[in-house]
């Protein structure tokens, strides 16, 4: 009977070892799992940011072409007004009114393109500070991360 109850007694002990093997277990399978997702989810964030970062790239690129073509431009219109002067002050010697019109006509109109050619300019630097900016942001916002991933 003493055999019976030790025999039954350690029947208890392995079934309960054996529960609580599968508790811990299932615990840190639970664990595990949720980490992994964890991992997974920065994983896609991560990269989500890199495609941001280099689509901003990308843009800000575009928009130093477009500034560079505009300064082209610029340098177009104000040759413009130059020959428009450099007409003007021809005429003037030479008494020519007629020339005179044309000149003004050059000056007029290098004087109006540069004017636009300026203020669009003006809107693509604001677009490049913009994407700037965002770059920046992006950067703080992942190097932040690493550093809670460090200190974790």
């Amino acid at each position: 009977m003493l055999y019976s109850l030790l025999q039954m007694s350690t029947n208890l002990d392995m079934i309960r070892a054996v529960q609580k093997s599968a508790s811990l277990y299932k615990e840190e399978t639970s664990k595990m799992k949720t980490l992994a997702e964890v991992q997974r989810q920065e994983h896609e964030q991560h990269t989500k940011k890199e495609i941001e970062k280099k689509k901003l790239s990308e843009e800000e690129q575009e928009l130093m072409s477009k500034y560079k073509k505009l300064q082209s431009e610029q340098r177009a219109a104000q040759l413009l007004i130059e020959e428009g002067t450099q007409r003007l002050e021809n005429s003037l010697k030479k008494d020519d009114f007629t020339d005179i019109q044309a000149a003004h006509a050059l000056s007029k109109s290098g004087a109006e393109k540069l004017k636009s050619i300026d203020e669009e300019m003006s809107k693509v630097m604001d677009s490049v500070s913009v994407i700037q900016q965002k770059r920046a942001q992006a950067e703080r916002e992942q190097t932040n991360k690493k550093r809670k991933l460090v200190l974790e």
